[in-house]
């Protein structure tokens, strides 16, 4: 048995009057409780989804966090620029030769000997553009220096340099 297809109208259907204004007032309301209820919810839940975190600050960001080796007066690791400039008492160092550690900063940059010291050019307690860490080296051997944030546990910026590192 061959059941037959509906027939295709002749005219598109036309409403023969416009909707009662119960409706048009229920949509409108129902819309706008809506629009309500997502606001509220957005007061609620955004704060927790952005909670407030520590900034972190990175040493010549345009280089990956690399320090610039400077040897014309000495050899320092300058800082040419940084993403944020934070106080001191949130940065440790340390300095290593072949992987044996030579030298270390305590927090808030404290400690230097001979070996390795910080110098705040601008003196305003802050780790930012100008600031240096004087470094005495010798010829020969793999310098690794490191500077870390200690308030979010991260590397702030580094320098790797001499004979013998390995490659990366």
């Amino acid at each position: 048995m061959k059941i037959a297809r509906p027939s295709k109208p002749e005219a598109p259907f036309k409403r023969k009057r416009s909707p009662p204004p119960q409706a048009t007032k229920l949509l409108r309301y129902s819309f706008l409780s809506g629009v309500v209820f997502m606001v509220l919810l957005a007061i609620v839940f955004l704060p927790r989804m952005f909670p407030n975190q520590p900034p972190v600050e990175i040493v010549n960001p345009g280089d990956n966090g690399k320090l610039r080796l400077d040897t014309t007066n000495g050899t320092r690791l300058a800082i040419d620029s940084t993403t944020v400039s934070l106080e001191l008492a949130k940065f440790k160092a340390n300095f290593t030769r072949d992987g044996i550690v030579i030298g270390n900063l305590s927090s808030g940059l404290v400690g230097g000997n001979a070996t390795l010291r910080f110098v705040d050019a601008n003196a305003d307690n802050l780790l930012d553009a100008g600031d240096y860490f004087a470094v005495t080296v010798s010829s020969t051997g793999c310098y690794h220096f490191e500077v870390f944030q200690i308030d979010v546990g991260r590397v702030a910026g580094f320098l790797e340099w001499g004979g013998g590192c390995p490659s990366t």
